[in-house]
């Protein structure tokens, strides 16, 4: 998607690829919306928000920053808080569940893992993975505390089911996992999603917290943004 100034007017134009799926075009059209309110002031040559953004490839720290903004204003505009927590209530996250928020809101599926992974009080992590290797992770404030973290540039493990795209799942849950397996001493379920586009693969993983009394109030949480560049 793009921001682009018309000077002759003195409005602006949202662009986006009318070939892409609704739930990405709505969520682009939001993320631009987020730069014309907030942004257009500090740019105003405009946005252009190509693979390099949506990947997590740029470097630049203050345009990652300003993408995060463009995203979370996009996040609230189509999932309002209340009715998102409305519709997750109590309930165990599935794929089907996960479906059903995609659907709702007509966002893509890895929006809608990003939306329940920031209110969920469970230790979860959205891991996004390209040609085997993780491409950027989103972490619940629990795994933060637990210092879960997932490197950029790591190499899927070979047991994940995102490393086995031939694997049948059957189950809305999801696989599950012993302890060891993703970067955890705990057992975690993996639901995974396998994207053509870009040869992606989207897990979100629900990690178990066997630890009795465990309490972390004291430990720094870090940016809710971690997309981990990878060096070349």
């Amino acid at each position: 998607g793009a921001l682009f100034p018309l000077p002759k007017s003195g409005q602006w134009a949202i662009l986006y690829n009318p070939d892409a799926p609704p739930g990405r075009i709505n969520f682009t059209i939001g993320h631009e919306l987020g730069h014309y309110l907030v942004h257009r002031a500090a740019e105003p040559q405009g946005f252009q928000c190509g693979e390099k953004q949506v990947l997590g490839y740029d470097r630049d720290a203050d345009r990652r920053r300003i993408e995060q903004e463009a995203d979370e204003f996009a996040s609230y505009l189509l999932m309002p808080m209340d009715d998102f927590r409305g519709q997750i209530g109590r309930a165990e996250m599935t794929l089907d569940l996960l479906a059903h928020c995609a659907d709702r809101y007509d966002v893509s599926r890895t929006a809608a893992a990003i939306k329940w992974i920031d209110c969920t009080s469970e230790c979860a992590v959205l891991v996004v993975a390209t040609n085997g290797h993780v491409l950027w992770c989103w972490r619940s404030r629990s795994a933060k505390k637990r210092r879960i973290f997932l490197q950029s540039g790591m190499e899927l493990p070979p047991q994940s089911w995102s490393a086995r795209p031939g694997l049948i799942v059957s189950e809305s849950r999801g696989l599950e996992l012993p302890g060891g397996v993703w970067p955890t001493e705990t057992p975690t379920r993996e639901m995974t999603i396998f994207a053509d586009r870009y040869e992606m693969t989207i897990s979100l993983l629900v990690i178990e917290d066997e630890r009795r009394g465990y309490d972390c109030e004291d430990e720094p949480v870090e940016d809710t943004f971690d997309r981990f560049i990878a060096s070349q």
